[in-house]
């Protein structure tokens, strides 16, 4: 019994001992399209962005300029913000769950005048045409992209100009850190 029972523990701790040498001995993975376009995706898929003044303190009241809240009603019953009016003469917005999705970055400004950034276009990764490897820890990535979609936050100007699913070249720096693949900006 204890001979089967010493047989038993040697052959365990010979399979751990052989996966902890397969995990010190984990290799980088290789380059290839399905890795490429994984890496791509995240970082290559905004689209084209604008800026839009998220509040106006001049709206409303004896000298109004600017936009109000009635010329956002579009935004509004797409879903993407709501509008408010704040104080005697101010409007501002505030974007919905939906409209946070489109936003890039935080919004920015002060008190008074407040910006934000928001895609106005989306735009994704159609085919990786090409890796070309440099070393064995850096390469260029090849590949093709698209506008693929108008936002709520698109405007007529924007949709006569930026035609969608045309494909476009592109090319990323991919280099190897800590045996992992990343996208060098």
């Amino acid at each position: 019994m204890n001979m089967v029972m010493l047989n038993h523990l040697s052959k365990v701790s010979l399979v751990l001992i052989g996966v902890l040498m397969l995990v010190a001995c984990h290799k980088a993975p290789a380059l290839d399209n399905k890795l490429a376009l994984k890496l791509l995706t995240p970082s290559q898929t905004s689209g084209y962005t604008i800026s839009l003044v998220t509040n106006n303190p001049n709206a409303r009241g004896k000298n109004a300029n600017g936009w109000d809240c009635a010329d956002k009603k579009n935004l509004v019953e797409l879903g993407v913000v709501t509008c408010k009016k704040s104080g005697r003469s101010g409007s501002y917005l505030k974007f919905t769950s939906q409209g946070k999705q489109l936003l890039v970055g935080s919004p920015w400004g002060d008190e008074v005048l407040r910006n934000a950034r928001v895609i106005a276009v989306t735009q994704s990764i159609q085919e990786i045409q090409s890796i070309e490897m440099i070393d064995q820890s850096h390469a260029i990535i090849n590949y093709t992209w698209a506008y693929d979609q108008h936002t709520p936050f698109s405007n007529e100007q924007l949709k006569k100009t930026i035609t969608l699913n045309v494909q476009q070249a592109g090319q990323v720096s991919a280099v190897l850190n800590n045996k992992e693949w990343i996208i060098e900006n």
